[in-house]
């Protein structure tokens, strides 16, 4: 069963459920409907690790003992979770309910943009209720009134389960009234939940008065408290480290706008996907929401690094790589350019430190140039098409264009001599055995 930005897919019957022995969550966000599991012995691991071990995954799994009563599982077996991968949970949980709403308003906000600058509709733009206009707001509606409330709420849900939504959205909301942004929707999300979940363990009536107590006082003390705590305790500080961090990036330039791009481009190849990634990712998100759009610009590019990468290599020398690598490669470059890393995994996972050590060092001088050169970009999502959305700064469009591709093939041309030497002498001296004989 998958479970991610569409939802629950391939869902699991009642009839599979019931027969399983066991069942392994690998998962970097919460569960959704996971009482579907109870009394199922369950294994919660990385997303990465079926990958890695899947039949020691397995047979560990397989040794868990089923609980004695039938679909039901006593509270003291659930496993505790460490504040950490709660909070990390929390934060990724909130982020993939928030990015649909971020690709779509960027994406309807950057058309209108770029048809009033090809066709010349400065003005229709510009003028209230007509078409363009209305294109415009709803765009920018997404991304500046939406995005910090949902986010909020997502990741209040996380903790707390549907009680903390309306919460969530208070506090969202809250945040977006002081100027708090991305910074403040973590922070108000984060204590909408935790607030509504002593609420739900602290706060008990009759069974006759549930509706009462699910429908009106959770959502209302819920919100009443959460909301009061962001504007009148938490939020005013919360909105002043937002906006210093949101001065300090536009304040770059030079070697810290050089160092940031290194930073960024590290992240984003360390893990490919994983928990760094996604950081570098919400930091990205952060500081758009704050109309900050130098850092996304940054991460845009250094993705497709690895993926370019991996095609290229294989390509090159082929007879320094498993017959698996070979065909990975030749689809590979097409997942970098719409912006997805997930595809150099599995040449990562099977040769780790030369691969991800060469994808890392690479994205670092893609990320410098890029941060160097100024480059914003406003719409996440877009893939290649990022190209026609950049925003130049001065440099001009085509600049920023060339600029902002041609650092990926720089990035993606040292990572592949990079690790095209180092696979080489890995070869040679048996350190690495492929499907071919080293030429």
């Amino acid at each position: 069963e998958k479970q991610g930005a569409n939802g629950i897919e391939g869902r699991l019957t009642a009839d599979q459920l019931n027969s399983a022995t066991a069942c392994i969550f690998a998962a970097e966000v919460a569960i959704k409907e996971s009482e579907r599991f109870n009394g199922i012995p369950a294994l919660s691991v990385p997303v990465a690790e079926p990958i890695r071990h899947a039949e020691a995954l397995i047979q560990q799994a397989l040794t868990l003992k089923r609980s004695d009563e039938t679909r039901t599982v006593q509270q003291d077996t659930q496993p505790v979770k460490s504040v950490k991968t709660e909070l990390k949970q929390a934060l990724l949980s909130g982020i993939s309910f928030a990015v649909p709403l971020i690709v779509a308003g960027g994406t309807v906000l950057a058309v209108a943009v770029l048809l009033s600058q090809i066709f010349g509709l400065q003005d229709l733009f510009n003028e209230e209720n007509s078409w363009l206009w209305m294109y415009r707001k709803l765009g920018g509606g997404l991304l500046g009134i939406l995005m910090v409330p949902v986010l909020a709420a997502y990741t209040a849900y996380s903790l707390a389960d549907k009680p903390a939504l309306a919460p969530g959205f208070a506090a969202g909301l809250a945040a977006n009234m002081i100027g708090s942004g991305f910074l403040g929707a973590v922070v108000g999300g984060l204590i909408a939940g935790y607030l509504m979940r002593w609420v739900k363990n602290h706060l008990r009536l009759s069974s006759k008065f549930n509706g009462f107590l699910t429908f009106y006082l959770y959502p209302v003390l819920g919100t009443l408290g959460a909301g009061s705590l962001m504007l009148f305790v938490v939020g005013e500080p919360v909105a002043w480290i937002n906006n210093s961090l949101t001065a300090w990036l536009n304040g770059l330039s030079g070697s810290n706008a050089l160092l940031l791009g290194a930073i960024l481009g590290f992240m984003c190849s360390f893990d490919l996907g994983g928990p760094v990634n996604k950081a570098a990712y919400a930091f990205c998100l952060g500081a758009m929401a704050n109309g900050v759009y130098g850092p996304y610009a940054i991460f845009a590019s250094v993705k497709m690094v690895s993926a370019f990468t991996v095609t290229a290599s294989t390509m090159l020398a082929p007879r320094l790589f498993k017959e698996f690598e070979i065909e990975t490669g030749k689809s590979t470059w097409l997942l970098g350019l719409a912006g997805i890393t997930e595809g150099a995994i599995p040449m990562a996972i099977e040769d780790p430190l030369r691969v991800i050590g060469s994808f890392v060092l690479g994205s670092m001088v893609t990320g410098a140039i890029v941060g160097a050169m100024n480059i914003g970009l406003s719409t996440p999502g877009a893939g290649i098409f990022s190209l026609f959305l950049l925003h130049d700064n001065g440099a001009g469009g085509v600049m920023a264009a060339i600029g902002w591709f041609g650092a990926a093939l720089v990035g993606a041309a040292i990572s592949t001599a990079i690790l095209l030497i180092w696979r080489r002498h890995a070869v040679k001296h048996g350190n690495y055995l492929t499907d071919g004989v080293m030429p």
